[in-house]
């Protein structure tokens, strides 16, 4: 099976949703991850994919990053320190980046498709990333995070103000 989801964008308000817990672990999760895998591999470019992402509202996130595959479901940060200062973007943001500030350390409790715990304690770069997908969880974006009021787009080199981008991306993905 090869199905994958499709990637909402900046401005549907499922971004900004709370995402549910998962509470059953059972070939229905093991599809959704599956699903989101895909969606991940088939899209090109992005580091990882959150469910919320693909308009599943459930706090599953999968990373595929500096060579190491994690499926993360009920992910917690339980402890963290330093900080890192550095460009982010998203999938659901596509051509924007923003200067944003992280923890540089985290520990992370979450389970396995099977329900079974796990914590992993990571930093630098794949801490961003964890970080990152964890506020999708929780309706954050990284324009939420960011240092400076405004992003950059890809195409033009230009600065834009969240609201601008609002307005870019309203007009962009609107069908």
């Amino acid at each position: 099976m090869n199905k994958r989801g499709k990637i909402i964008h900046f401005g549907d308000s499922r971004l900004r949703a709370q995402c549910s817990p998962i509470n059953v672990f059972h070939k229905g999760l093991h599809n959704k991850l599956d699903i989101i895998s895909n969606t991940l591999k088939n899209h090109g470019g992005g580091a990882a994919l959150a469910a919320p992402q693909i308009a599943i509202l459930k706090r599953i996130t999968v990373i595929d990053y500096l060579g190491v595959h994690y499926e993360l479901i009920n992910p917690e940060i339980l402890e963290k320190s330093g900080e890192q200062s550095d460009i982010e973007g998203c999938l659901s943001l596509p051509g924007f980046w923003g200067k944003v500030n992280r923890y540089k350390e985290i520990t992370v409790k979450y389970q396995d498709r099977f329900g079974e715990f796990h914590i992993i304690e990571t930093n630098d770069q794949m801490a961003r990333c964890f970080q990152h997908e964890i506020d999708h969880l929780d309706g954050i974006l990284f324009i939420d995070r960011m240092v400076d009021e405004y992003v950059f787009n890809d195409e033009t080199n230009e600065k834009i103000s969240v609201k601008q981008l609002l307005d870019i991306t309203r007009e962009r993905f609107s069908t």
